[in-house]
């Protein structure tokens, strides 16, 4: 193999391969598919999970996960697998630094809203959660 590598997957020299004999990324390959079956799965399953496709952009939108907002912790905060090495205790100096770096962090970018039908707010169910624990 000459020229560029790339690598794949999770790692391991079986994921290593000659650039130029990969497949070219096309603007089409980045779109997001439109689900076509009748009735579409969220979550990790059960029937609870499971609803009717009638709009699409609804049907998008319950299957598009936003990321989750970070609470700063209080007290200890464990980090990593586990371990008395990943355990970390702030100083009430540091919380306010963090504080602020994320105030200045959020400010900076504009969330995206969800998707709304009619604009009265949060159509799908995920939305209408995600805005109830927000509340809290």
């Amino acid at each position: 193999m000459t020229g560029h590598m790339t690598s794949t997957g999770r790692g391991g020299a079986g994921n290593i391969a000659d650039a130029s004999k990969s497949p070219k990324i096309r603007p089409v390959d980045l779109e997001t598919p439109t689900l076509k079956t009748s009735i579409f799965t969220t979550g990790r399953g059960g029937s609870g999970n499971m609803a009717p496709n009638v709009d699409p952009v609804e049907t998008r939108a319950c299957q598009d996960v936003g990321p989750i907002e970070r609470r700063l912790s209080q007290g200890a905060t464990h980090v990593g697998r586990g371990g008395a090495a990943n355990i970390v205790r702030v100083s009430s100096k540091e919380v306010e630094t963090a504080k602020t770096h994320i105030d200045g962090l959020a400010a900076e970018e504009s969330p995206a809203a969800p998707h709304k039908k009619d604009g009265n707010g949060p159509s799908g169910l995920a939305a209408k959660a995600k805005e109830f624990f927000k509340k809290a």
